[in-house]
C-alpha cells in the first residue's frame, strides 16, 4: 500500500526545550489516521512541520514516497486551530475568493464542493452568523477547492455540539469512502474519534508511543467478565473443563479475568455454581479508546 506520510526520528527543539522528539509516523493510503494526545503533547507543533509551517530541528519527511516536499505538498489540505474567513461574505463568496487565489476559473466547483460538505442550502447567509459546526465544515470545503489527496485536520470538532461533531464525522467518512481521502485527525475527544479512525497514533510530551490499527485496537480493548471465587485453582480446572476455554487469566487469589462469554455471564456463574465454586461476584469490564489511552500514557 502506497505511503501517504513517513517521518524518520522527526524532532523539534525550542531553546533547551524538545516539543517533538525523533517521530516515526506512518500514514498508508487510505487511512483515517486518528492523531491522539493531551494538550501540549506535540500533535500541533507535528502537524505544523508536515504542512512546511515550520522547520524540523532534525529527522526528514517523505510525502507520497517522496522527499520532494514543496511539490508533494501541493496535494495536501489543511485545516489547523481555526479556519480563516471572510466574516460578512457568504459561503459561496469565501469560496469564489478562494478559487481566485488558486487561479482556477471553475465555478462549477464550488457548489459541488458546498454539497459535499453539506452547506448547498445555506443561500446568502453571511458567515458570521453561521454556527461552530457550520464554519468547519466551510473550512474544510474550502480547502478540498485545491483537490487534496491528504487532509489534515487539527481538532476539528474543538467546541463543536454533539450534533455538530456527528455532522463532521459523517462529513469525513464520506470524503474518505466516497472521494478517497486520506485523512489525518488530531483530537482529544476520543470516543469519537473511535468511531472514525481505521489507524491511530499517540504522542505524550513529544514522543509517539504507540501506533496500531483499528483492529489492533479491538483486540487490545475486549470486554471481559471480572469473577470473584472462592476457590480460584478450581474455578480455572472448571473453564477448561466444562466451558472449553482457556482465555481467561488470573488477576488475583481470588479473581479470575474471562475474555469468553462476556455476553451471557449467566452461563458461567451457573456452571460454577454447579460444582459448588462460590461466586462473590461477576461484572462486565469494558475497555474504550480513553480507556486504553489513559493507560499507554500512565
Amino acid at each position: 500500500m502506497e505511503n501517504i506520510l513517513k517521518t524518520v526520528d522527526i524532532t523539534k527543539k525550542f531553546s533547551k526545550k524538545v516539543a517533538v522528539s525523533a517521530v516515526n509516523m506512518n500514514i498508508k493510503k487510505g487511512d483515517i489516521y486518528g492523531f491522539i494526545g493531551r494538550n501540549g503533547a506535540g500533535k500541533t507543533t507535528l502537524i505544523k512541520m508536515l504542512v512546511g509551517l515550520s522547520q524540523p530541528t532534525s529527522g526528514s519527511i517523505e510525502l507520497f514516497d517522496s522527499k520532494n516536499l514543496n511539490k508533494a505538498r501541493r496535494k495536501i489540505g489543511t485545516v489547523i486551530e481555526a479556519p480563516a474567513f471572510i466574516p460578512h461574505l457568504s459561503a459561496r463568496q469565501n469560496m469564489l475568493i478562494q478559487l481566485t487565489l488558486l487561479g482556477s476559473k471553475d465555478k462549477s466547483i464550488i457548489d459541488e464542493t458546498l454539497k459535499l460538505v453539506g452547506l448547498d442550502n445555506v443561500g446568502n447567509k453571511k458567515v458570521k452568523k453561521f454556527s461552530l459546526g457550520m464554519k468547519q465544515r466551510l473550512g474544510i470545503a474550502m480547502t478540498l477547492m485545491g483537490e487534496p489527496e491528504f487532509l489534515i485536520l487539527d481538532e476539528p470538532t474543538n467546541g463543536l455540539d454533539p450534533e455538530g461533531i456527528i455532522e463532521i464525522r459523517q462529513m469525513l467518512k464520506k470524503l474518505n469512502q466516497e472521494k478517497g481521502l486520506t485523512i489525518l485527525i488530531s483530537s482529544h475527544i476520543l470516543g469519537e474519534l473511535s468511531k472514525l479512525a481505521t489507524r491511530y497514533g499517540i504522542i505524550n510530551d513529544g514522543v509517539l508511543i504507540d501506533e496500531f490499527t483499528e483492529q489492533e485496537l479491538t483486540e487490545r480493548c475486549q470486554s471481559s467478565l471480572i469473577v470473584k471465587v472462592n476457590d480460584i485453582n478450581k474455578a480455572c480446572e472448571i473453564l477448561k473443563s466444562e466451558l472449553n476455554t482457556d482465555r481467561f487469566s488470573v488477576l488475583n487469589e481470588n479473581t479470575l479475568e474471562v475474555f469468553d462469554f462476556v455476553d451471557n455471564p449467566g452461563k458461567v456463574n451457573s456452571i460454577l455454581a454447579k460444582n459448588d465454586i462460590i461466586i462473590d461476584s461477576i461484572s462486565k469490564k469494558s475497555v474504550d479508546l480513553e480507556d486504553y489511552f489513559m493507560k499507554v500514557i500512565g
